[in-house]
């Protein structure tokens, strides 16, 4: 069905969602053109889908702003000439509240099989003896089998091309709309710290203190997103990494909860990350805190334009004459792009091949203008009983890095 510019406005008033611009997304779709040309392709077939905190949905967001409700495989069809389409089943994405949020007006529904749709515009778009470009969830989770097998079995003279790491590569560089986006998202995860530095109190449940991030950040206007928390007793610590579900525990009086929030907004997210206590911190937390402080100032002057991942890399190198360690990479890019924000940067993530999407013929990411990142400082002791997190996120400008989040860089002592 194709909605008319009238409908979408009917429902875009009554439903009011974040937007980007025309401009943009003319950008966008002329980026992705230019790849389809570069790799020789006729189409592409975006999945998007319910998983990984809504991650799934990033890319088809990204060409559409569309995502669905329950679904685990909705489609765009990107055609190297004309507007693009969703695909999806009659039911939840046609009503009126999702209708609202397209940024395309072509949405072709599959009655009842999504697959047969796109094989049938596939056809009568004369595609079917060309070359099909299959963007996944990520490059590393693919299309459902009998998906793939659907298309190949009745396509048969088409080739089937994944152009997930190039489609990625795309949207690796990011927009001043884009950087807008991420810039609210920053700020709606400083207000899920702020309250439960404010709100936090010896006798709660860890589910209540899960329960008053998700207030603070819906009341603020955010998406669901990734809310993770751990707590444990600083005298008795037994955690090292934060749970993206509540434990049955009860915050005591000398507790540290460890917090990684990436607060979706419009499809971006920005994460951060700073220790909340119950009381005052033990002397071997703020010897933690105090070593991720001095990660935190060695790192971020590597990320000016020209530097790259192996200066990154080489400021951590402290760490190593130290009786902690890093838990993971303390570089996560591409936030709102895919589940398992590429390019990530740390000891423990050795480039291959197959990265050369994002990293050059040395192994290297060299930054520019546009690159995005998780600043994180995820120290752990050698046991890994004990560990902290802090964490920022920070864009590459001109003249150098600019943090988003605008959290003191502290531990954040309850008041309660």
């Amino acid at each position: 069905m194709l909605l008319s510019q009238d409908e979408l406005e009917r429902m875009q008033k009554r439903f009011v969602y974040p937007r980007f611009s025309a401009a943009e997304y003319e950008r966008r779709y002329g980026n992705i053109r230019r790849m389809m040309r570069t790799v020789n392709l006729d189409c592409l077939l975006i999945v998007g889908g319910s998983a990984a905190y809504g991650r799934c949905w990033f890319n088809f967001r990204y060409v559409t702003n569309m995502m669905g409700k329950a679904e685990m495989a909705n489609y765009c069809f990107f055609p190297k000439e004309g507007d693009p389409a969703v695909v999806t089943r009659p039911g939840h994405s046609l009503a009126g509240a999702m209708l609202a949020r397209t940024a395309v007006s072509n949405v072709i529904v599959g009655k009842p099989s999504v697959l047969d749709a796109i094989v049938a515009e596939i056809r009568e778009r004369g595609y079917d003896q060309g070359r099909i470009g299959i963007v996944e969830y990520d490059p590393y989770t693919s299309i459902p089998k009998n998906h793939w097998d659907h298309f190949t079995t009745n396509l048969p003279r088409a080739e089937l091309v994944p152009v997930t790491k190039e489609f990625i590569a795309v949207r690796l560089l990011k927009s001043p709309e884009e950087i807008q986006f991420l810039e609210r998202s920053a700020e709606l995860g400083d207000i899920g710290i702020r309250a439960m530095q404010e709100r936090v109190k010896p006798g709660m449940t860890e589910g209540e203190v899960f329960g008053l991030v998700h207030d603070a950040v819906l009341k603020a206007g955010g998406e669901m997103g990734m809310i993770q928390l751990g707590s444990c007793s600083m005298l008795d610590p037994d955690i090292n990494d934060q749970r993206p579900r509540p434990v049955e525990r009860i915050i005591g009086e000398r507790d540290i909860i460890n917090n990684e929030l990436g607060i979706f907004y419009n499809g971006y997210e920005a994460q951060c990350g700073r220790p909340v206590t119950t009381g005052e911190p033990t002397s071997e937390y703020r010897e933690m805190f105090d070593l991720a402080i001095e990660g935190y100032r060695r790192l971020v002057p590597t990320l000016h334009v020209g530097k790259s991942s192996e200066d990154s890399i080489e400021a951590m190198q402290f760490i190593r004459d130290t009786e902690y360690e890093f838990y993971g990479g303390f570089l996560q890019g591409m936030l709102g792009a895919n589940p398992r924000h590429e390019p990530q940067i740390g000891f423990d993530r050795v480039q291959s091949a197959e990265d050369r999407y994002l990293f050059d013929s040395d192994g290297r990411l060299v930054y520019q203008v546009g690159h995005v990142f998780t600043l994180q400082m995820h120290i752990v002791d050698k046991s890994h009983a004990r560990g902290l997190f802090v964490g920022d996120f920070l864009v590459i400008e001109e003249n150098g890095p600019r943090c988003l989040n605008n959290l003191p860089l502290e531990i954040m002592r309850t008041q309660l």
